[in-house]
C-alpha cells in the first residue's frame, strides 16, 4: 500500500485547527519567554492570546496544542504556531485582535523574511518516521523544486522520497543564507546526511578543513552546538515492499 503526500499534509495541516486550546504566549525583546495553555471546552475556538509590549493582541483560529509547536522564527521576524505563522511587525501593530499572517502544511519549522521563504517538514506516510523537506515561498506556498536529495519535488517518485527522508527539524541561519537539516545533529562535513545547505544556490555546503565544525557552528549562532552523533537513516522494514 502506499502513502499519498497530500495526504499526510492534509492530515497534518488539520491537526493543530482540531486541538480546541486557548493559547497565551508572553514575548520580550524578540523572545517567547513564556506560554500558557489551557484546555478549552469541545469545539470552542482555539484563538491564541499575545502578549507583547504591555498589549494583548488575539489572533483569530490561532492555535496550537504544545508549548514546542510555538517558536520564533530564526530571523525573530515572524511567530509560528505549528503550521500556522503571524508577521511580527503586524503583531506588533495588533491593538485588538488580527487574523493569520499565513499558514502551511506540516511541521512549520522555519521562516525567513529576507529570502521570502518557509522550510516545513512533513512526515512522509502514516508509518513512516522519517520527514521530507519542503522549502516554499511566502506567502503563496508555492513550492520551490530542489533537486538536493532531502526536499521534496513533484518529479521525485514516492520510494526516492521514502529513501531519501530523515529525521529531525531544521532552520535556518538568523541571515537566511544557510540551512541546517537533521536537528540537533547537523553537519558540514564531507559526506554528512541530511547536512547544510546554502540557500542561495541550494548546493550543499561541506568544509574539508580541520576546523570544520567550528566553521559549520559559526553559520547559526542561533543553534545550540550539535551533538554530531552519527544515527543510521530512516530504515523501514517495509520498504522493499514499496
Amino acid at each position: 500500500m502506499k502513502y499519498i503526500i497530500a495526504t499526510t499534509l492534509l492530515a497534518l495541516g488539520t491537526t493543530a485547527a482540531s486541538a480546541h486550546t486557548i493559547t497565551h504566549i508572553y514575548i520580550k525583546d524578540s523572545d517567547i519567554v513564556r506560554t500558557d495553555i489551557k484546555q478549552a471546552k469541545e469545539g470552542s475556538p482555539g484563538n491564541t492570546y499575545v502578549h507583547l509590549n504591555g498589549n494583548t493582541c488575539e489572533i483569530i483560529e490561532g492555535s496550537a496544542a504544545a508549548a514546542d509547536w510555538i517558536k520564533m522564527s530564526s530571523d525573530k521576524q515572524y511567530l509560528i504556531l505549528f503550521n500556522d505563522y503571524v508577521d511580527m511587525k503586524q503583531l506588533k501593530a495588533c491593538k485588538t485582535k488580527m487574523k493569520l499572517s499565513g499558514k502551511a502544511y506540516g511541521d512549520l519549522s522555519d521562516m525567513n523574511k529576507e529570502k521570502n521563504i518557509f522550510l516545513s517538514i512533513t512526515e512522509y506516510g502514516l508509518r513512516w518516521p522519517c520527514s521530507i523537506a519542503s522549502i516554499n515561498k511566502i506567502p503563496t506556498a508555492k513550492e520551490i523544486n530542489i533537486a538536493a536529495k532531502p526536499f521534496y519535488a513533484q518529479k521525485k517518485s514516492e520510494r526516492t522520497m521514502r529513501k531519501n527522508s530523515f529525521g529531525g527539524g531544521g532552520r535556518f541561519s538568523p541571515n537566511g543564507n544557510y540551512l541546517a537539516l537533521s536537528l540537533p545533529n547537523f553537519s558540514c562535513r564531507k559526506g554528512s546526511y541530511p547536512g547544510v545547505y546554502d540557500t542561495r544556490t541550494w548546493k550543499k555546503v561541506e568544509f574539508t578543513t580541520p576546523d570544520v565544525d567550528a566553521r559549520c557552528d559559526a553559520l547559526f549562532p542561533n543553534l545550540p552546538t550539535p551533538s554530531r552523533t552519527l544515527k543510521p537513516l530512516c530504515v523501514d522494514e517495509d520498504f522493499n515492499e514499496y
